[in-house]
């Protein structure tokens, strides 16, 4: 039986992400982290696109649709408001919501169709 592990570099990243995440909501966040999380976004998307290019996934201009959305999210982010601590926690946790959905959601068929390719 097939468990969430067997694409790790997949899994390894969303961890990051959530990791990210979680030190924002954290009243000492350090205010460079919205910054780290979108560079770290941005890596982890284009690798995932990369991959989805590569194998002709046949869902790639939706996924790639979500992908924008959250990179929109985090430059209003980055753009719009004072980073406090309060700000930070409502950040985070809309944030966390959005990567839990789209990982068990979208991200969930890409890795069904990367495990069907054989790529791991």
């Amino acid at each position: 039986m097939r468990k969430t592990s067997d694409v790790l570099w997949q899994d390894t990243q969303h961890q990051v992400l959530f990791d990210i995440l979680d030190r924002i909501r954290k009243p000492e966040a350090e205010a460079g982290l919205i910054q780290s999380l979108r560079e770290y976004t941005e890596n982890h998307f284009t690798l995932e696109e990369e991959y989805m290019r590569q194998l002709g996934y046949p869902e790639i201009e939706a996924h790639i649709r979500a992908h924008d959305r959250f990179r929109q999210e985090i430059d209003q982010v980055l753009n719009g408001v004072e980073h406090d601590a309060q700000f930070r926690d409502i950040i985070g946790t809309f944030l966390t919501e959005w990567l839990t959905r789209h990982v068990f959601g979208v991200d969930k068929k890409l890795e069904d169709f990367l495990l069907s390719s054989g790529v791991r």
